[in-house]
């Protein structure tokens, strides 16, 4: 099964722009967040796909109508966070209090429990791996931010390719459901989403896909609203910059709906460890 994924926030909350715009200056651009991911759950409709919607803390706030429309979807809903802040720039205490106050807000908005997270740029490295005991305390089951490749902003390389469960109380467990790369010779290669989905080829994305699940991988597709908005405003922020936030948004909806016409999707619940107790799954 390949899971489908939404990392729900707006165009000028994504990590590239953070040092160009204060997050004190996000109520003061033209929102978007709100009419791209009513687009995305037509989409998903045409092919009655489900999936799940990682939402912002701040997104679920200002927009709580739409949080309601994607359950009534039959879609399942996580937690991104509060304020798009990484999870390597936070102390355990201001981690603890990013993720319990964006389960608290979006609970209060769909009333049904939120069992999982992404983090922000997929920051939970291996230097980061304490975030695993407060996810789990704070009522976390799983989480799904890791990439086991190197990059310059985020990537556990040796965390493997297979979900692994990364804290017990005895009662409850969490787990990390990385994200997709495929084992090529000695190197991971990472594709199915975000500037992987809009800069591979089609042909190559699903190839991939294909060569993981006979390998008897799940896969992960993710993509962000303003992904399939070419009409954004745009951002004042260097030029290489711009440039890898709009590289081949105008083919992104194309190549969701090609990926949705050839595969099975389903929600990241729906994948996660049988062993997994989810006693309160929605």
């Amino acid at each position: 099964m390949i899971a489908l994924t939404v990392d729900v926030e707006d165009y000028f909350q994504v990590e590239a722009f953070s040092k160009f715009i204060d997050r004190e200056e996000w109520e003061g651009f033209p929102s978007r967040v709100e009419v791209n991911t009513d687009r995305l759950l037509a989409i998903f409709e045409c092919y009655q796909a489900k999936g799940t919607f990682f939402i912002l803390g701040w997104v679920a706030r200002k927009f709580p109508g739409l949080l309601k429309r994607i359950l009534a979807g039959g879609h399942e809903i996580g937690s991104h966070g509060c304020n798009h802040r990484m999870a390597t720039t936070m102390m355990p205490n201001e981690f603890r209090e990013d993720v319990r106050n964006s389960k608290m807000i979006i609970e209060d908005i769909i009333g049904t429990t939120v069992l999982g997270y992404r983090a922000p740029t997929f920051s939970i490295l291996e230097k980061t791996s304490w975030t695993y005991e407060i996810l789990l305390r704070e009522g976390y089951r799983y989480s799904t931010s890791v990439f086991p490749i190197r990059h310059d902003r985020y990537g556990w390389p040796r965390f493997g390719l297979s979900p692994r469960k990364m804290a017990s109380d005895g009662a409850s467990e969490i787990w990390e459901i990385p994200l997709s790369v495929a084992r090529i010779g000695l190197m991971n290669i990472p594709f199915g989403g975000g500037g992987y989905l809009r800069a591979y080829p089609l042909a190559v994305t699903k190839a991939l896909f294909r060569r993981i699940s006979r390998r008897g991988q799940n896969g992960i597709i993710y993509i962000h609203p303003w992904e399939i908005d070419s009409n954004q405003p745009i951002v004042k922020a260097p030029l290489i910059t711009r440039f890898r936030h709009s590289q081949g948004i105008s083919r992104t909806d194309e190549k969701i709906r090609d990926i949705l016409k050839t595969f099975d999707v389903c929600r990241m619940l729906d994948i996660l460890p049988k062993t997994t107790p989810l006693a309160s799954m929605p």
